[in-house]
């Protein structure tokens, strides 16, 4: 008799995740969750004081996983280089749970607490890789709420945009933001 491989804390999130973009926030209920992961209430109760906990850790395991995580990743390349590693770890994100999470933000505080949060770090970090490359604060704040702006939008607008078409779009953008910004010498 074989037994089950336990079941921890960041399986009930990652189970968390697939459930909320397949199913959306119907298939965050307790019993839907406990009968994906073939465990019981019990189990998951080991994990989480209550329902409300659950769906807490949930939006800021997201938060951590697709926004902290990326910004310490970017961080840790080369100045010159960081530019080009948010692009590509942004390119690269889940974005099918960054829509799910908005969709969830909808109908739950704590996630639109967290999405809001998200938003404004993502834009916040944003606006520091435009300063560190010498734009003025008023010219990257604008820049920056524009470009992600941008960016939320295509993962709305566009679902099955590839990382490659995204990276493309992005050096386009950042093309056209240092031709819009260069002082033409006198």
């Amino acid at each position: 008799m074989s037994e089950k491989k336990r079941f921890g804390k960041e399986d009930w999130i990652t189970l968390g995740f697939g459930q909320l973009v397949k199913e959306g926030i119907g298939g965050l209920t307790l019993d839907a969750l406990c009968q994906t992961a073939s465990r019981t209430k019990g189990s998951f109760y080991h994990h989480f004081k209550d329902h409300e906990a659950f769906l807490t850790a949930l939006a800021h395991a997201w938060k951590k996983q697709n926004t902290l995580d990326v910004a310490e990743e970017t961080l840790a390349s080369a100045p010159e280089d960081q530019a080009r590693t948010l692009a590509l770890k942004a390119a690269q994100l889940d974005h099918d749970l960054d829509r799910a999470m908005r969709q969830f933000a909808q109908l739950n505080q704590t996630a639109r607490q967290t999405v809001r949060e998200v938003d404004d770090l993502r834009t916040q970090f944003i606006v520091q890789l435009y300063l560190a490359q010498g734009l003025d604060e008023a010219t990257a704040n604008s820049i920056a709420k524009i470009e992600y702006a941008a960016f939320v939008g295509a993962q709305v607008i566009w679902p099955e945009m590839t990382a490659e078409e995204r990276l493309k779009l992005d050096q386009q953008f950042a093309d056209l933001v240092s031709r819009g910004t260069i002082q033409p010498q006198k």
